[in-house]
């Protein structure tokens, strides 16, 4: 983002409280917590459940900002502080309104293409690939970390520089017209839906209610845009036919991680083919395309993923195939693939004093993600056990027993050596893997970290795995933390 305050101040209609002493110098990006403020930045000072923004605009001055958005008249300690600096302050009738204003103007200042990425599984480590893909041939933006909802979208928007080529925008939803609404600012080019799962039944009830919600990204694409579908999705004919791709002249393109696309299916596809893992976990296959200009025909090379987990292929398929779209040849993509890393908290390897190897996939977990890391963790070689560390799933609403116990019995077709649960719903998983036909003894149930923590210390040694996962609201990183530490 780059913006004077003359210009914000039109965009979104504000009262300008505090005149700054040069209203055509240039913003050069925005925050809205106060301790991360760096020099020239636009700080949003929003209100939240425990601290209010407005509360430390003064803060935000001293540390750099030369321009505030409040949502109230600031007190006198920030009117000074913002005279004193030469900075701003601009207050408007709603400041996560105003950010999202300025990201669509901002969108509408910069030629970039716009990539969109959802899914209920899968979206960030997609995200991730597509940006490892494009960014060895274009100036490439992306969502940093999991900053894909209605605040984190426009951020990720602002963020983009006005060279920027590609710009990939992840977008995550709880309900319906949250991702129509993100759509609406970022205008994205390309749009992919890596799969429909059952993350949000709690709010939308159905996969079908769910399909509809992940489908806005598909109606929002102009004519001419490029719409990837996971042809292995059993939902991909209604996300198809929610988005009219084809009466809107949007150009489907087809990929799939479990075996080839056939021609009847689609013109240009990209698909995996003798599909394997190595000792690591990591995947290896033959990665095969068609209908690309850098594919003349069918054209297939052999691609070693970076990253562990069999379910990546799919991943790594849709990545792929928006790199092909965009003009890149095979080998070129097949590269990039073999040098990716996971993000933080997702299948993230780290050393545990004791001297096993944590996977720490404690940043978010559904019915799906738990079923394919612990799929991974099985096809780990390792000299020692194979421990998993498993905590509650959110947004499940009245399936939320069902699929838990669903979860155990999974753990228990890959005979771990231990399974520990912690969480109230998790015992579900723990009565899911017994009923299976888990031996009791291998499995535990921990009412808190400090449990957990303390029975793997007593558990470790050199030589042993362990997966950590649960959803983000379990705080199960503090086990991981405490592994390492």
């Amino acid at each position: 983002m780059r913006l004077n305050t003359t210009s914000i101040q039109g965009i979104v209609r504000g009262d300008l409280v505090v005149a700054p002493a040069d209203a055509t110098h240039e913003l050069l990006g925005l925050t809205w917590d106060s301790r991360e403020v760096f020099a020239d930045c636009l700080y949003a000072a929003l209100p939240g459940e425990r601290v209010d923004g407005n509360d430390f605009i003064a803060s935000a001055i001293e540390g750099g900002a030369m321009l505030a958005l409040a949502g109230r008249i600031p007190d006198e300690r920030a009117r000074e502080a913002a005279r004193k600096a030469g900075a701003g302050i601009i207050v408007v009738d709603d400041v996560a309104q105003s950010i999202t204003a300025l990201a669509s103007a901002w969108r509408s200042m910069i030629s970039a293409t716009v990539v969109a990425i959802t899914g209920s599984v899968g979206k960030t480590t997609t995200k991730s690939l597509t940006r490892q893909i494009l960014s060895a041939h274009f100036k490439t933006c992306a969502t940093k970390g999991n900053f894909n909802n209605e605040l984190g979208a426009p951020y990720t928007v602002l963020s983009a520089d006005s060279d920027c080529e590609m710009l990939i925008v992840e977008m995550g939803m709880d309900d319906l017209g949250q991702i129509a609404h993100i759509c609406s600012f970022a205008r994205p080019d390309m749009g992919l839906i890596n799969n429909v799962g059952v993350s949000h039944l709690e709010r939308l009830g159905t996969r079908e209610n769910i399909a509809r919600a992940k489908a806005e990204l598909f109606e929002a694409l102009p004519e001419g845009g490029k719409a990837f579908v996971n042809n292995a999705d059993d939902m991909a004919d209604l996300v198809c036919e929610l988005g009219r791709l084809d009466e809107r002249g949007v150009e489907t393109i087809l990929f799939d991680g479990t075996g080839a696309v056939p021609e009847s299916a689609g013109a240009r596809a990209v698909w995996a083919k003798d599909i394997s893992v190595d000792d690591e976990g990591r995947p290896r296959f033959v990665l095969c395309a068609r209908g690309f200009d850098s594919c003349l025909g069918e054209r297939a090379i052999p691609c070693e993923l970076g990253l562990r987990g069999i379910h990546n292929v799919s991943n790594a398929c849709g990545a792929a195939a928006i790199g092909l779209a965009c003009g890149l040849s095979l080998e070129s993509v097949a590269h990039a693939l073999a040098d990716a890393e996971p993000e933080a908290g997702r299948q993230e390897v780290k050393r545990a004093s004791s001297g096993a190897v944590v996977f720490d996939d404690s940043y978010n977990a559904s019915p799906a993600s738990m079923v394919a890391s612990l799929s991974m963790l099985a096809s780990y070689k390792t000299s020692g056990r194979k421990i998993a560390v498993l905590g509650d799933m959110g947004e499940l609403g009245s399936f939320a027993p069902a699929c838990h116990e669903g979860v155990g019995a999974a753990a228990a077709s890959h005979h771990l050596d231990k399974l520990i649960c912690i969480g109230e719903l998790a015992r579900h998983i723990a009565a899911g893997a017994e009923a299976a036909g888990m031996d009791a003894a291998r499995i535990s149930r921990a009412d808190t970290v400090a449990d957990v923590l303390e029975e793997l210390d007593a558990l470790l040694e050199p030589g042993d795995a362990v997966l950590v996962k649960a959803s983000h609201f379990m705080g199960l990183t503090r086990i991981v933390e405490g592994l390492v530490n």
